[in-house]
């Protein structure tokens, strides 16, 4: 993707991939996640969920080594970082409580009535669900 992005003189647009930005003193980290109900997680979701809670720290550590420990995180992700809300399922959670992150962005969830979506403080961190359709394919400010 980097290549096309490079070939197609688009400069303004990178990836979240183990590493971070820092934007207007906020350190802006995050991964993809996965999207599955702890009961229900069969082993090959598991791997999944672990892969990507790790390169969410991965991220975070990054950001937070080259940035600074003072300045703001901002986790996004494009799958909610929970599926049920009991601890079983809180593994992306405890890693943003971890490196204290108080704001957490993420989409996937489509089509009313909105199922599992989280919307403001949870334990300590701000979600914002940005889902387009969720949005009405209308900005919000962050």
């Amino acid at each position: 993707m980097r290549k096309f992005l490079s070939e197609n003189n688009f400069t303004n647009i990178d990836f979240i991939y183990n590493n971070s930005y820092l934007h207007e003193d906020r350190i802006i980290c995050g991964t993809k996640g996965w999207a599955v109900s702890a009961p229900t997680a069969t082993a090959q979701d598991k791997k999944m969920l672990k892969r990507e809670n790790l390169r969410l720290e991965l991220s975070l550590k990054e950001g937070i080594e080259k940035h600074g420990e003072d300045k703001e995180v901002i986790v996004c992700m494009h799958y909610p970082p929970f599926n049920d809300l009991e601890e079983t399922d809180m593994n992306f959670l405890h890693t943003m409580k971890k490196y204290n992150v108080k704001k957490c962005i993420y989409g996937h969830i489509h089509g009313e009535p909105w199922g599992g979506k989280v919307e403001g403080e949870f334990k300590g961190i701000e979600f914002d669900l940005v889902s387009s359709d969720y949005l009405d394919f209308k900005l919000k400010k962050i």
